[in-house]
């Protein structure tokens, strides 16, 4: 019986050698992402709020989360349109990734939504959570 080996990167092993930029950005001394389990969280996360078109060269990039900021927030239909926004993103930019759950929690007090990705990477044993909040 066949079974999954986790992948081994080798830019993970060397601690001292950043992988790529981390977010949020700093003035002055950027944030580093020393593995790429923090990086593919942080280009998730980028991606996600991203809006298309906000990217000069690269016009398709993004989610269309934020068309949804006019929405009425208690509306279940509002939920499913910001899963679609981010599985579609995910898939068209990050096939890699796959997008186990998506909650959609709004908070019509204090004019946010909370939104929390579950995902999985192929090739990984472990799932990881991302969780965004969004005015609107």
């Amino acid at each position: 019986m066949a079974r999954l080996v986790p992948k081994i990167y080798p830019n993970d092993l060397d601690v001292n050698n950043p992988i790529g930029i981390g977010f949020p950005l700093n003035v002055g001394t950027p944030n580093q992402n020393f593995t790429t389990t923090q990086q593919i969280h942080d280009n998730l996360r980028n991606l996600i709020l991203t809006m298309k078109g906000e990217r000069p060269m690269q016009p398709d990039f993004g989610s269309d989360l934020y068309l949804l900021l006019f929405e009425p927030l208690y509306q279940e239909s509002l939920a499913q349109a910001a899963r679609d926004a981010i599985k579609s993103a995910v898939a068209n930019w990050m096939p890699f990734i796959t997008i186990q759950q998506v909650i959609v929690t709004p908070d019509t007090e204090n004019s946010k939504v909370g939104i929390e990705v579950n995902y999985a990477v192929q090739g990984w044993p472990a799932s990881n959570s991302l969780n965004l909040t969004v005015k609107v």
